[in-house]
């Protein structure tokens, strides 16, 4: 018997998630299924014009998957598992199988990007649907671990575990439970938490985090801002803003009623006017109606909750049009950073990999060929923003991407080109002249050209 699921992402789609979601319902994808298996559903009409719609097709024995493209009305997971026959178009997420959240970031690289900053994905998730039946899992995808987990990251997952989400990583094909690798259990009350997290040591410098209790009064001491300027005075560290709603949502669970606690939070940084503002920052869609009181500051209204999730992805984007291109190109990719996906590192020969910083500029895909050996770096934006992304194209905004391509590739000559969203492909001559060529193109339509093979 057939069985058929559906799959959103926000990401462009990748086996390893899709394979551990549906492990998760106890339907197993074997091990030699790999990413070439995900298949985009392209046609071609009378013309013989391609035409692709943002849906992809997975199918393994008696299993078809069908994949699609999602936007978050809020903070969300990465993958959502639904069974096939449910309407997606209402945006409401309360019947997934399973949710995930997949990063490649480990506690060797950040301990708080890794853990907290990924907990309010959850969090605003079990805000939305408290009566949630399905899986929730945070993912590590192709990340190393030591074989002892800092303080900071224990903490936080074990909060993890106190909110139910399973915990699972990927190594070199191998994938880890967490939860029994590192011995993760669930914090039982509010002393516990409140404990093992003050028993991490202040460093010197740093604002640590604090807490203590008086009866039903429960002191969070954390900054909540980043840096000067536009950051200052409003709520903005995202490490800190997960690590404040994970506590407060596990502080909640021991306690087993909802409102018996009273949050204060103290030298948090924040200033009257963000709160004037009714601002719609990730912690409030976390937290919800929660009691919590910011020091010295007076909260005058809080943003209500999306009535949707998620909406199905239906326009044509720019980050479809690179992530189709990463596709249909022969040519090997060695580094992508569609819009709003994961960023990877630079792959060299030999397994070698360059990481990329999170604020180099860098363009959205990279190919090699081998046999002409050219490293090829693509800029995808839409049609009304090519004189931007031409500008990205020059030598001074990418000298330190360059500069990285030419340390794995000192023998390889770069050319670059463009990725377009545009109106209609049958207008794209008139962009034959620009500084850089135009190597693939979709439209509004979905008809698709890619130029390098036809030119």
């Amino acid at each position: 018997m057939t069985q058929t699921f559906t799959v959103l992402t926000e990401e462009n789609p990748n086996i390893d998630e899709v394979k551990l979601m549906l492990s998760m319902i106890g339907v197993n994808i074997p091990d030699s299924i790999s990413n070439d298996f995900i298949i985009p559903n392209i046609t071609s009409d009378s013309e013989g014009k391609k035409q692709f719609k943002g849906v992809w097709t997975l199918e393994v024995d008696d299993l078809i998957i069908t994949i699609k493209l999602f936007k978050g009305k809020t903070s969300s997971v990465d993958y959502m598992l639904f069974k096939e026959d449910v309407d997606l178009t209402t945006g409401n997420a309360a019947e997934a199988l399973v949710i995930l959240e997949s990063t490649k970031t480990s506690d060797n690289a950040s301990r708080n990007t890794a853990v907290y900053q990924r907990i309010t994905k959850f969090t605003t998730f079990d805000t939305m649907y408290p009566d949630f039946k399905g899986k929730k899992v945070m993912f590590w995808c192709n990340s190393i671990w030591k074989d002892k987990l800092t303080q900071t990251a224990m903490v936080g997952m074990r909060l993890m575990e106190t909110l139910n989400i399973n915990m699972y990583s990927l190594n070199k094909g191998n994938l880890i439970n967490i939860k029994e690798k590192y011995e993760i259990t669930a914090y039982e009350c509010r002393d516990d938490i409140i404990e093992s997290k003050n028993a991490i040591p202040e460093k010197k410098g740093n604002c640590s985090i604090r807490l203590n209790r008086l009866d039903n009064d429960i002191y969070i001491s954390l900054k909540l801002d980043k840096g000067n300027g536009k950051s200052s005075g409003v709520i903005s560290h995202d490490p800190n803003v997960g690590f404040l709603a994970a506590i407060i949502n596990a502080f909640e669970k021991v306690t087993k009623k909802p409102n018996h606690n009273n949050y204060i939070i103290k030298n948090h940084n924040i200033k009257q006017k963000y709160f004037d503002k009714c601002p719609k920052s990730k912690l409030w869609y976390s937290i919800n109606d929660i009691n919590i009181v910011f020091e010295e500051c007076v909260i005058k209204k809080r943003p209500v909750l999306p009535s949707q999730y998620f909406t199905l992805e239906s326009d044509m984007t720019e980050k479809l049009a690179t992530i189709l291109y990463d596709y249909v190109s022969p040519n090997e990719t060695i580094f992508s950073n569609h819009g709003g996906c994961a960023l990877t590192c630079i792959k060299g020969h030999d397994d070698t990999i360059l990481s990329v910083g999170q604020k180099m500029p860098r363009p959205d895909i990279v190919f090699r060929n081998d046999e002409h050996k050219e490293i090829e770096i693509i800029e995808g934006k839409l049609e009304k923003e090519l004189g931007k992304g031409i500008k990205q194209l020059s030598n001074t905004h990418l000298e330190k991407f360059v500069g990285q391509l030419n340390k794995l590739y000192p023998d390889y000559t770069i050319k670059k080109g463009l990725c377009i969203t545009i109106n209609s492909v049958d207008c794209i001559d008139k962009y034959k002249n620009l500084e850089f060529p135009v190597k693939f193109a979709i439209d509004n339509e979905g008809f698709f050209i890619h130029l390098s093979q036809d030119q």
